[in-house]
């Protein structure tokens, strides 16, 4: 192509698209995140259903250092797969919360009565939107969840490419440079004010 400022349009244009659905995405769960007491889940919604229950012995070792690993024997021993969080609740009992955007488990392990537990609940909608939004890193869960953190990878560098090219399509109309600056200064003077009064 030889016309760089067609090149830089469509590079903008198409990239625009792409972003679309990410960026809504984030816009809309950011929203219910800066409004969360108007989109909390009904405690009817928060009922946890029963999976299986069981019979299980294993020794946790003490601390933190190795409660990853700990859980993800437990997990694997069980069948259960995906992202993973876990913790203590006291000292008799871990829970490990395996992530789903729209069904996640829950499974706990009772260390005195050497039972185990999966349980399951489905989210409501502002609650995948959120999880969507918070979910993040590699090496928590298998390939798909890899796949997920690079295209949060790669929407962070889209996003910078995007700016990049407006820059340079705003540059080029020198009629409007004058605003553009006015509306850059506007922005960051906004950021560094709430940073220094907040």
């Amino acid at each position: 192509m030889k016309n760089p400022n067609l090149l830089f349009r469509r590079t903008h244009l198409y990239l625009g698209m792409i972003l679309l659905p990410w960026v809504a995405m984030y816009a809309v769960s950011t929203f219910m995140l800066n409004h969360g007491e108007h989109f909390r889940p009904r405690p009817a919604d928060l009922q946890w259903r029963q999976l299986w229950e069981k019979d299980y012995a294993f020794e946790v070792p003490p601390g933190n250092d190795t409660l990853r690993d700990t859980a993800g024997r437990i997990l694997a021993e069980n069948g259960v797969t995906g992202a993973f969080g876990v913790q203590r609740q006291g000292q008799q009992r871990l829970v490990i919360n395996v992530q789903n955007f729209f069904n996640p488990t829950r499974v706990t392990y009772d260390l005195a009565g050497k039972k185990l537990r999966a349980e399951t609940r489905r989210n409501t909608g502002p609650e995948v939107l959120i999880r969507m939004h918070e979910r993040t890193g590699y090496g928590r869960g298998g390939v798909l969840d890899n796949i997920w953190a690079f295209a949060v990878d790669l929407f962070c560098v889209t996003t910078l490419v995007w700016i990049g090219t407006g820059l340079y399509l705003w540059w080029k109309i020198s009629s409007v440079r004058g605003w553009g600056f006015l509306a850059i200064a506007g922005g960051v003077a906004t950021i560094l004010v709430l940073l220094a009064t907040l």
